[in-house]
């Protein structure tokens, strides 16, 4: 279905040749933790199953003392430990750590990049997460301008690049993300962004013009932004009921995305195998994102009705929107190919 002047273009995966089940996991490392816990955890459970998945990488910071400290700095922190339904970092690697990279603000990428050459090198994917501060975007994303927004991710970008090769894809720190990172996705020549949750792959807009890019929705997630497995987690799910709503969920679409972060969901390595068996049980054939992108760039879509999403039960909206706003961003690398933006 091809919407109106100036709003998305919606294509149907299921409509194109060889259709066949498709099911990608993104990862979004946002802390060092995600890079030294998860990681290695992640390499050889998807060597176990033979298959890639794509990362989205935080080159600059994770942490920032200066905005902890604008947000109530420890008292804060303990009132989001309240939460019932996600897991706070410290949580995810404890009080000393926590306060540790908080205080030194170590870049992420940036501080350990030996460990994202491997993961080049094993073929997964490495995409862009945001630009230089996590923290910032995350927090005070409407207050920036473009120009300084549009400034950091094309820093990242070029560091990246320089390290890794080309990321093919880019994704927005908190899905905190509108017409400007579209417009810059779209000037940077991403081949796909996934700043977006529920809905089927389209083509964002910015004004009256549509994006080249992709924009590839996470389809299954919990509540707000929290990842699905994240949300069983703090609701204390056992771990044979989250397999089972997993099937569940899988069982509504022949196109999946789920989100996490390895600092979470990356070290729960015996629960990760149970996902990863679930998924191939039902059919499921792992690709990277930038794999389903290409997908999309092979075959233009027919004119028939766009598919419906997989419900997530709690948080997936019924067409591809953006939690904070409209438009999108984009973020991915690894076999590092854009030709044809």
């Amino acid at each position: 279905m091809v919407a109106g002047h100036g709003q998305p273009v919606w294509y149907d995966l299921r409509m194109q040749p060889g259709h066949d089940k498709l099911f990608s996991f993104r990862w979004d490392i946002d802390h060092r933790a995600c890079i030294t816990d998860g990681l290695p955890r992640i390499m050889r459970v998807c060597e176990e199953f033979g298959v890639k998945n794509t990362f989205f990488i935080n080159m600059g910071r994770s942490t920032n003392l200066k905005e902890w400290l604008s947000k109530g700095g420890l008292k804060g922190s303990k009132a989001k430990l309240k939460d019932m339904e996600a897991i706070h970092l410290i949580k995810k690697i404890g009080w000393p750590r926590f306060i540790l990279e908080t205080a030194l603000s170590r870049p992420v990428g940036r501080s350990l990049v030996g460990s994202l050459e491997k993961l080049v090198r094993a073929g997964h994917e490495l995409g862009q997460h945001g630009g230089s501060d996590h923290v910032v975007w995350s927090r005070r994303f409407f207050e920036l301008p473009e120009e300084v927004i549009a400034q950091d991710v094309e820093q990242s970008l070029a560091e990246i690049s320089r390290l890794f090769g080309t990321p093919a894809g880019f994704t927005s720190p908190g899905f905190k993300s509108d017409e400007r990172i579209t417009r810059i996705v779209a000037r940077l020549k991403y081949r796909y962004d996934g700043d977006a949750i529920g809905g089927e792959p389209h083509h964002p807009s910015f004004g009256q013009t549509h994006a080249r890019h992709w924009r590839i929705p996470v389809t299954l997630c919990g509540p707000r932004t929290v990842p699905l497995l994240e949300w069983h987690g703090a609701r204390n799910t056992p771990p044979s009921d989250i397999i089972a709503d997993l099937r569940q969920r899988l069982d509504q679409s022949d196109w999946v995305v789920l989100y996490g972060h390895p600092c979470y969901e990356g070290v729960k390595d015996d629960l990760l195998r149970e996902v990863f068996r679930a998924v191939t049980d039902r059919g499921f054939r792992f690709v990277t994102h930038e794999q389903m992108a290409e997908r999309l760039y092979a075959w233009p879509a027919s004119s028939g009705a766009p598919f419906s999403a997989p419900s997530t039960g709690q948080a997936t909206l019924s067409n591809a929107t953006n939690i904070t706003s409209d438009s999108s961003g984009s973020g991915t690398i690894g076999r590092c190919s854009r030709n044809g933006a």
